[in-house]
């Protein structure tokens, strides 16, 4: 009877099955936003936890790190006296400022600052904590150190200030390095990056909560409402049975 209504035999009811099964995957943005709203409050709960606890965790796993830095003023043309010194000096010495940096960068330089701070550090452990940065557009190399000793840091950066344009000399001909600025001993901490970890928890957090949801949607084959049937297998609703709850 239900049969000839349908005009479907159990064999086409089985392939129409089937095919709504796999047609009941494809989701429209609508559906993925209604999803994400009806359990919004899973993913702030994802979100709140993963945020904080890697916030949490790097306050107290980061080391305190302090910083020195010095400005060197590099000259090519130190003989000229000529008034087109600064333009060609100036474009000369960009393009010999990767050139200088290698040169401060050279064990033989470092084992020397090393020297001259009591061998307290390798050369090797200072090259790890100095960076050396040509200026754009400038003739300026701006060496920073940096380390867990305030102290240190101004040390090393001062030795590397101080016997830098001694080394120049003896490797460049005709060229000159002046000091800009002097190191100075840093009184406080730099900021560390915790919070910048606080958010990208925060978001990974949400995101996997998103992912979640929608893989239980993805493979949950249940039926929730009678309009769900309809447009899942296109047969009638001949009835439904009322929930029944006790009194």
């Amino acid at each position: 009877m239900d049969e000839n209504k349908a005009g479907l035999s159990p064999a086409e009811l089985k392939q129409a099955a089937s095919e709504n099964n796999s047609s009941e995957t494809q989701f429209s943005v609508i559906d993925i936003i209604n999803m994400m709203l009806t359990f919004w409050w899973l993913i702030a709960i994802f979100a709140i936890v993963a945020g904080g606890g890697t916030y949490a965790y790097s306050k107290l796993t980061s080391v305190p790190q302090y910083d020195s830095s010095g400005t060197l003023y590099i000259d090519t043309q130190k003989e000229s006296r000529t008034d087109d010194v600064n333009a060609s000096g100036l474009q000369s010495a960009i393009t010999l400022l990767p050139t200088y940096i290698e040169v401060l960068r050279s064990e033989p330089f470092l084992e020397d600052v090393s020297d001259d701070i009591d061998n307290k550090y390798s050369a090797s452990s200072i090259l790890d904590m100095a960076t050396f940065t040509a200026v754009e557009e400038t003739n300026l190399i701006t060496i920073t150190v940096q380390t867990t000793d305030p102290h240190d840091a101004y040390l090393i950066a001062r030795s590397i200030i101080r016997n830098a344009p001694r080394r120049i000399a003896q490797i460049f001909e005709g060229g000159s390095v002046k000091v800009i600025e002097y190191p100075k001993e840093a009184t406080t901490a730099l900021p560390d990056n915790s919070f910048r970890l606080g958010i990208v928890g925060f978001v990974a957090g949400a995101a996997l909560a998103m992912l979640i949801i929608f893989l239980i949607n993805l493979f949950d084959t249940r039926v929730k409402s009678s309009e769900e049937l309809t447009n899942r297998y296109g047969l009638p609703i001949l009835g439904e049975i009322p929930n029944l709850i006790d009194v």
